[in-house]
Formats: structure tokens, C-alpha cells, sequence
């Protein structure tokens, strides 16, 4: 889901309703602060020695300490001034970036926003980790192996 995405989902839901991100150990805490949305351009090396690249955006959120969440209205007039003055911010696959009481940055995949009782919850998919040359073997099986080789062994295991 990219930021436009995101913001098209809640163009559709009540903007004074309250936005509640949620995780699989519950809501972060009322009173959060959007502290930053980045546009992250990645030059990467995986465990076969392939080079990659991407871009991809960031919502990084503050866990809040109460005084009432964010109303849908105000979460997209933020991210739309930070897509004015950030160009391709809304066009990239977004990522959010939390941190349970804000010890232990996690990152999270944003999912389809939904309108429960008056607020709109917003579900976040937290993100984990995998090695992108077993995921290309997985789909391209005639590929090379990983970690450079053409054998079919272990994925990235130490010779």
C-alpha cells in the first residue's frame, strides 16, 4: 500500500472520527505523534551478491501518552503537505515505523483502514525479516541457487 492508497481509504471514512493504529498487541497509545515521513531511496547488496534498489516511504510514529488520537482529517492534511514538499512520498510502498512505548523500533506494513464504532481503526502488519534470493528461487526455480552458487543447498549457510 502506498501513502496515496492510504489516503484514498481515508477520504472515504468520517474525517473527525479518531484514527487508531493498531497492532497485534493492541492500539498505540492515544495522544501519538506522527513524527516524521521519509522517502528512502535503498542500494542494496543481498547474501548472493546481487545488487538491488528501491524506493520506499515512512511513517514513523511516537507511541502517545494520552490527550485523545489523531482525527482521520488531521493525519491526511499532514501527509498531504509532506507529499507536496516531498515529491514521490505518496507513489512508494509505505512502511510504518513504531515503537511500543517507544522502546524497540518495529516495522509494520499498513493495511486496509476500517470504520468501528465511530473511530477508524487503521490494522498494522508487523514486517519480517526474509532472504530475497530463497523468495526468487521459491518463484523462479531454473535461477541460480543462493549466495551466488548453482547448487541447491542451504540458502546463505556458511561454508
Amino acid at each position: 500500500m502506498t501513502l496515496n492508497d492510504l489516503l484514498e481509504f481515508l477520504d472515504a471514512l468520517p474525517q473527525e472520527a479518531p484514527l487508531v493504529f493498531n497492532t497485534d498487541a493492541g492500539p498505540i497509545g492515544d495522544g501519538y505523534h506522527v513524527t516524521e515521513l521519509k522517502l528512502l531511496r535503498v542500494d542494496s547488496i543481498d547474501c548472493g551478491a546481487r545488487r538491488s534498489n528501491w524506493v520506499e516511504s515512512v511513517l514513523q510514529l511516537l507511541d502517545g501518552e494520552g490527550g485523545g488520537h489523531m482525527s482521520v482529517g488531521k493525519f491526511s492534511a499532514i501527509a498531504r503537505q509532506s507529499s507536496r514538499h516531498l515529491g514521490g512520498l505518496a507513489d512508494h510502498d509505505l512502511q510504518v515505523e513504531f515503537a511500543p512505548r517507544n522502546k524497540g523500533l518495529r516495522v509494520f506494513q499498513p493495511m486496509i483502514p476500517e470504520l468501528l464504532d465511530g473511530t477508524v481503526s487503521l490494522p498494522l502488519k508487523e514486517g519480517r525479516a526474509h532472504c530475497k534470493p530463497a523468495l526468487e528461487r521459491v518463484s523462479n526455480p531454473g535461477k541460480a541457487g543462493c549466495c551466488g552458487g548453482g547448487t541447491e543447498g542451504a540458502c546463505c549457510s556458511a561454508a
